[in-house]
């Protein structure tokens, strides 16, 4: 009865070991997917506000900026001149009425560069604006790096940028995003029988592409996703 009962805790035992590899297989890629995209749309999201932000700069620079720093100091600090329409007319009249009239008329004005960052792009809210220089999940210890260069011709030089995320970068702290110190205990014990170690899983590392922005080659700032 004692081997009996023996046989029959130790097949329960393989049979739980048995459920938990399976569910492991099954659940592992679907969770590397799950981090994966949200850590590529965070990315993104940086990404157009980087962007928004390096197309005033190179209107007042003429180049773009080769340092996301540099970006960063622009938008919280920097200035634009912008031409206004100064004045006022009543609604039953054109603009060009207006300017005929001397109702209004044109001046350049000074405004924060941020202004005009967020005219670029209306749909990127303004808090993207605020720590766009480092890499979501880093904890602010990764910062992106922006290549520069320009392409000339015998008529022209424009000038070109690129950024690119690898996929450490994308996934940096999986681990510690997954199972996070202030877990419970259960929750813990969950994640690091089912998830731990993901980060470095290469079978499904293999199935995504890190992600960049713009071009070294060519006048063109799409990012890779679009």
């Amino acid at each position: 009865m004692k081997i009996r009962r023996l046989f029959s805790i130790l097949m329960a035992i393989v049979v739980v070991i048995l459920a938990i590899f399976a569910a492991r297989s099954i659940m592992r890629p679907e969770k590397f997917k799950t981090v994966y995209e949200l850590r590529k749309e965070a990315n993104v999201q940086n990404l157009l506000a980087i962007r928004s932000a390096q197309a005033v700069y190179k209107n007042v620079h003429k180049v773009y900026a080769s340092n996301i720093d540099t970006l960063m100091e622009f938008v919280k600090n920097g200035t634009v001149q912008i031409e206004k329409n100064v004045g006022n007319f009543p609604d039953t009249m054109s603009e060009a009425e207006a300017f005929k009239l001397g109702l209004i008329h044109k001046e350049i004005v000074t405004v924060p560069a941020i202004e005009k960052i967020l005219d670029i792009d209306k749909k990127i809210p303004a808090e993207n604006f605020k720590h766009f220089q480092y890499i979501p999940f880093s904890n602010k210890e990764m910062k992106y790096q922006i290549q520069v260069d320009s392409l000339s011709s015998k008529t022209y030089t424009i000038p070109v940028y690129r950024i690119d995320v690898s996929m450490d970068e994308l996934l940096c702290n999986m681990d510690k995003s997954i199972n996070p110190e202030n877990a419970g205990p259960l929750t813990r014990l969950w994640n690091k029988i089912f998830y731990n170690d993901l980060e470095s899983e290469t079978q499904y590392r293999s199935q995504y592409e890190p992600i960049y922005m713009g071009s070294l080659t060519e006048a063109n700032t799409a990012g890779s996703w679009e």
